[in-house]
């Protein structure tokens, strides 16, 4: 087995001469007795439980098999291509750059090859080296430690967290690559960390992580709702829909408790949301707009708890019977799911149209009750006022000319008729 801690040994890795600053402390390593190496790139692979790549990998369980180019070099191949297609600009701007100045900054690996970071870099070194033909190689610390250690594989992530959402600056996580690794690490089958400690290492408030995990939870019972496995998310990653159940998650946190009833309740909503999200996929409304409707169901529906049932009793058969049809479609792609809701059409549009009546309804309402507080705000001021002698704060008559007296009491007239007209207004649209 390849360790390149004792090739380093041996004298067959080259050092560059950098010394690396580790970015928190890591306890069995420390900067003193860390060099960077010049290591062939047929001795590294990808990172499999990398939060950038787990994303597109996890669809693939069990079907890949982490390797290097020397043992099999069709598991890199596969996870360049993904890394070409999550952000191609990206990936031609580090080409380039590693073309004119070099390799600037040194990448992390473990003692077996596997790549914590710098999945770009070795993915524009590997174009490099395809289409020039030219000896390339990664920079990288090399740390002694393992993946199949659990303690060990607890400090990688720590390190892992430090160096691309702490200290260094990287590209921003895509939020739904964030939300499967914050799952695969603090929750999933195999946690390495709480939420706390996740929270601490990336940067992040406690409340956003839950926040995200939670987006997960309910992407991956989107994702058996419509027939597929729990872990294609680039299903949704492609859909550009991951905004919706972050906000989902809020909603179903705020307004359901964990007894059994609440339970209940909570599971027939989230029914509900995924019944509006296929209707807002099929529609392709998307982005900023997509988030702002989703926002105002929960608003507005959710929040209500009589509306809620009855927008839940009224779109339940519709919801059950779009699950069934896309479950036997067995969908695979985002293309696949399209298709299938446009081939269920009618169903989709019947759930989008009860969305839109309440959500009509529920905007109405909301303005008729801010109507009604007004009205209310001004009855209390002058009722105030006729407590307090007909003046406010600490005003006395003989402060108040006889002009400004006769000019309130115009005013006074005014509003006692206005009021009357009113009053005899509300009672014809009763009667």
């Amino acid at each position: 087995m390849l360790s390149l801690i004792k090739l380093a040994k041996e004298g067959k890795l080259e050092k560059t001469g950098a010394k690396p600053k580790l970015p928190i402390k890591v306890d069995g390593v420390s900067s003193e007795t860390l060099d960077v190496y010049k290591i062939p790139l047929d001795y590294l692979y990808y990172n499999d439980k990398n939060g950038r790549i787990a994303t597109g990998i996890s669809q693939y369980e069990g079907e890949l098999h982490p390797a290097n180019d020397q043992d099999d070099p069709n598991y890199n191949i596969f996870v360049e291509k993904l890394i070409e297609q999550d952000n191609t600009n990206a990936l031609k701007r580090t080409t380039n750059s590693i073309k004119e100045s070099g390799q600037q900054v040194y990448g992390y690996v473990l003692d077996d090859g596997r790549i914590v970071d710098g999945n770009r870099r070795f993915t524009a070194l590997r174009d490099i080296h395809r289409t020039t033909g030219k000896t390339v190689y990664f920079e990288a610390v090399v740390l002694p430690f393992s993946y199949n250690n659990s303690t060990e594989r607890v400090k990688i992530k720590k390190l892992e967290l430090a160096i691309q959402m702490g200290v260094e600056e990287r590209q921003s996580y895509d939020p739904v690559d964030l939300a499967v690794d914050i799952y695969q690490t603090t929750g999933g089958e195999a946690p390495i960390m709480t939420q706390a400690d996740y929270a601490a290492d990336s940067h992040m408030r406690p409340t956003e992580v839950k926040k995200y995990y939670d987006g997960a939870v309910y992407m991956r019972k989107f994702l058996e709702f419509i027939g597929t496995s729990k872990n294609k998310y680039n299903i949704l990653k492609e859909s550009k829909v991951w905004s919706l159940f972050y906000e989902m998650g809020k909603s179903l946190s705020k307004n359901f408790g964990d007894d059994p009833e609440s339970q209940v309740r909570k599971n027939e909503t989230m029914m509900s949301y995924f019944g509006v999200i296929l209707y807002q996929i099929h529609v392709g409304v998307s982005g900023i707009t997509s988030r702002t409707h989703i926002r105002e169901y929960g608003k507005n529906i959710v929040n209500n708890s009589a509306d809620n049932e009855d927008f839940n009793d009224d779109v339940a058969d519709m919801v059950d019977d779009l699950s069934e049809s896309l479950q036997d479609d067995e969908i695979e792609t985002t293309s696949d799911l399209m298709q299938s809701l446009t081939d269920e059409n009618e169903t989709v549009e019947a759930i989008g149209e009860v969305f839109d009546t309440y959500m009509r309804n529920a905007r109405n309402s909301e303005s008729v009750d801010k109507f009604i507080r007004s009205i209310k705000k001004n009855v209390k001021y002058y009722h105030d006022l006729n407590e307090d002698g007909g003046l406010i704060g600490s005003l006395r008559y003989n402060e108040v000319s006889k002009d400004q007296l006769n000019e309130l009491r115009t005013y006074m007239r005014d509003l006692h008729y206005l009021s009357k007209e009113l009053f005899d207004k509300y009672g014809k649209e009763i009667g």
